[in-house]
């Protein structure tokens, strides 16, 4: 076998095993082992590619004149630019992939965790221990406590995406023009609709009448952590108080229904365009904690949904709308202990 024909092979398999592991990398959570095939071959691709653009660099060479190279090289340079900025319909494909992760029942590993420890220096230490359900995928979250008459007290824990502003997005059929031409746009994105009532609840309002921190005045980083992608353990404290209620809200992206889809709310213009996201809006779970009534572990409890586009900080009991929502928490148990601080 001559050196061109097992590298005209090596680039065949190369490329088939490359298309393979993409796709299974586009519509699947990521995966170490389908990563490592793809990155392993696509060396070998490369390798293939170069071999034989020097076995053939006399034809490339004659192929390069005319104006079908320079056709080629501006259409490339377009996709690039392109994929790179996240310009319709490329952020359109990759928001595709995303909703076909969402919408997919996650393989359930019970005996994976991770473990995130805070602030754990207050009186009463918590730990807070989330087993997932299919439908949960990265989700944005928050926890925080509040008293019995259910004003906020201190929030324990946030996504960092949510906490600085990190999100992508923002461009809307009212602004395309002048968002595309204003890169730094980008930065500015906020997800209102992420996590309504946490954000209202808080009640800080911004300058551009938001309640989300903006990625200029983000939240401190002792609250804050990367998102969780699977079970966990939440370990961090409090100051003494006798009762309190403990909530967690979450929200998965690109879950919509029949209730929460494009066709839904024509009126909202923030769930269609801008700061919005298509989907299903927020869970929220709560749990009273009393700290005489002797109890070590307390159940949180599913109470309602938030604002579809974050227009207020309402939970609305009703969970007749929600599909998958539903799915995304299959428990939530509270550890609840008290130790001498001094």
């Amino acid at each position: 076998m001559t050196f061109r024909k097992i590298i005209s092979l090596s680039i065949g398999v190369s490329f088939g095993i490359l298309l393979i592991t993409g796709i299974l990398s586009y519509f699947n959570n990521y995966s170490r082992s389908v990563a490592t095939i793809h990155t392993v071959f696509g060396m070998l691709f490369s390798f293939g590619v170069l071999f034989h653009f020097k076995n053939n660099f006399r034809s490339i060479k004659n192929y390069a004149n005319g104006k079908p190279f320079i056709a080629i090289i501006i259409l490339s340079t377009l996709f690039f630019l392109g994929a790179m900025y996240q310009i319709t319909p490329f952020n359109t494909l990759m928001n595709f992939g995303a909703k076909q992760k969402s919408s997919s029942k996650n393989e359930l590993n019970h005996a994976t965790y991770e473990f995130l420890e805070m602030n754990t220096s207050n009186t009463i230490q918590l730990t807070i221990d989330v087993l997932r359900a299919e439908h949960y995928w990265h989700p944005q979250m928050a926890v925080w406590i509040e008293d019995m008459n259910e004003n906020y007290i201190e929030t324990l824990f946030v996504s960092k995406a949510t906490a600085k502003g990190l999100f992508f997005g923002g461009r809307s059929k009212a602004n395309f023009k002048s968002f595309d031409e204003n890169k730094n746009n980008a930065g500015d994105y906020r997800r209102v609709n992420a996590l309504p009532v946490w954000s209202h609840k808080r009640h800080v309002k911004y300058k551009d009448g938001f309640y989300v921190p903006p990625s200029n005045n983000p939240l401190p980083d002792a609250i804050t952590g990367a998102t969780l992608v699977d079970n966990f353990k939440l370990k961090t404290s409090i100051k003494p108080m006798q009762k309190f209620q403990l909530k967690i809200e979450l929200n998965v992206a690109f879950d919509d229904n029949e209730y929460y889809s494009e066709y839904d709310f024509p009126d909202d213009d923030t769930f269609h365009n801008g700061t919005g996201q298509l989907g299903q809006p927020s869970i929220v779970f709560q749990s009273a904690i009393d700290m005489q009534d002797g109890n070590n572990y307390y159940l949180m409890n599913l109470i309602g949904h938030g604002h579809q586009s974050g227009q207020n900080g309402i939970i609305n009991p009703d969970l007749s709308t929600l599909t998958t929502a539903k799915e995304i928490i299959e428990r939530i148990v509270v550890g609840v202990k008290t130790t001498d601080k001094l």
